[in-house]
């Protein structure tokens, strides 16, 4: 399902991804969700998938979809691309830095990566660890899916130990709209609105997420 409510990690995506049209890889498209807003727009898309049944149904908005497992990644069709998306994708990878050296290479000259990650040092999660409570979920930072975790430091090093410079870093909120009903959400929308700014202005404690535009080399 697309997120679309402002702050989210998938409107921020495809609003950075810029003007089509751009040659676009979507690593890890799930269903298509950022496929479909992206094809809408004119942009040329490929994607990687390792799940055959969410493929099956991204498969319409794509130019081509592989399906494969991104710690294996073969070579891509499509290569070199202007921009490779990564949304929620290097916390479920066992060799995140592998993964990316591999992407990288598949960048233009000064393509553009965006990704999302979890920030595990979101205040949360730093409140519950002040308690004695790490514990995993279905859903959310401590995902139970999820094998790495990142902090906005943790994360820049990963970048640039992959050969990328960053651009910006943008904190984003939780995703209220998500959680609570449509009844509820117009009281809510100036704590959200106050969430989304301190996330911005305070990323490393107050965001959510940690979304990133970098460059690969020139």
């Amino acid at each position: 399902m697309f997120k679309d409510f402002p702050h989210s990690s998938h409107r921020w995506l495809v609003e950075r991804v810029g003007r089509p049209p751009s040659r676009v890889l979507d690593v890890g498209t799930w269903n298509g969700f950022l496929g479909r807003e992206l094809a809408s727009q004119g942009h040329e898309l490929f994607g990687i998938e390792k799940d055959p049944f969410q493929a099956q149904h991204a498969a319409v908005f794509y130019r081509e979809l592989l399906v494969a497992d991104l710690e294996t990644l073969p070579p891509l069709p499509g290569a070199p691309f202007d921009v490779i998306l990564c949304g929620d994708v290097l916390e479920h990878l066992r060799e995140p830095l592998v993964v990316l050296k591999h992407l990288v290479s598949f960048l233009r000259p000064e393509g553009k990566l965006l990704l999302t990650v979890p920030n595990v040092a979101f205040v949360g999660c730093r409140v519950s660890l002040l308690f004695g409570v790490f514990e995993y979920r279905d859903r959310g930072i401590l995902d139970r899916t999820h094998l790495r975790f990142f902090t906005k430091a943790s994360l820049l090093r990963l970048l640039r130990e992959a050969g990328l410079k960053v651009q910006r870093v943008h904190g984003l909120p939780p995703p209220l709209p998500l959680v609570f009903p449509p009844s509820t959400r117009w009281p809510l929308r100036g704590v959200f609105e106050c969430l989304a700014l301190a996330g911005q202005l305070w990323p490393s404690l107050w965001a959510y997420q940690l979304a990133v535009e970098a460059r690969g080399p020139s």
